[in-house]
C-alpha cells in the first residue's frame, strides 16, 4: 500500500485503539517503523494500540503525519464544522441561505454545498476545481 492511509475508509464509530492500529497497518509499517518515523517508542505505541493508554494531541498529531493523514481523520472526529468555516474563510457561505430548507433532498442546496466542496477542494490540491469530481452512491 502507498505511504498514506486511506481516508476513504474512515468508520467514524471505530475505537481510536483500532483505528490506529488500522492507518498503520494500511500504511504498511510495523510498530518499530512507526516508532521510528515518530520517535516515539514502541511500548508506548503498542500501549495506545491495545487502549492501555491513550494518546496526547501532541502525539496524535506526529502520528498522524507519519500515517500521512489529518488528526481529526486518526481520531474520528467530525470534520463537517472545520469544513464550513473553510468555506466561510473562503466566501462560500451561501450552502447557508436562508429560505432554502435543509434535507438533502434539496437539489440546490445540496449543489450549492458540492460546489463549494470543490472548490475548497481544489485550492488545497492546487488544481482546478473543474479536475475535482464528487460523486454519491445512492
Amino acid at each position: 500500500m502507498s505511504a498514506a492511509a486511506n481516508p476513504a475508509v474512515v468508520n467514524a464509530g471505530e475505537p481510536l485503539p483500532q483505528r490506529m492500529r488500522r492507518f498503520r497497518e494500511e500504511c504498511g509499517l510495523s510498530r518499530a517503523e512507526l516508532a521510528d518515523r515518530t520517535g516515539l517508542s514502541r511500548p508506548t505505541i503498542w500501549a495506545w494500540e491495545s487502549g492501555k493508554s491513550r494518546p496526547r494531541q501532541s502525539n496524535l498529531e506526529t502520528l498522524a503525519h507519519a500515517l500521512g493523514i489529518s488528526a481529526q481523520e486518526l481520531t474520528g472526529k467530525d470534520q463537517s464544522e472545520a469544513m464550513y468555516r473553510e468555506m466561510d474563510a473562503m466566501g462560500l457561505s451561501a450552502w447557508r441561505t436562508v429560505g432554502i430548507p435543509a434535507g438533502a433532498g434539496n437539489a440546490h442546496r445540496l449543489s450549492v454545498l458540492i460546489y463549494g466542496a470543490q472548490l475548497v477542494i481544489a485550492a488545497m490540491a492546487g488544481v482546478d476545481a473543474r479536475n475535482v469530481r464528487i460523486s454519491i452512491k445512492r
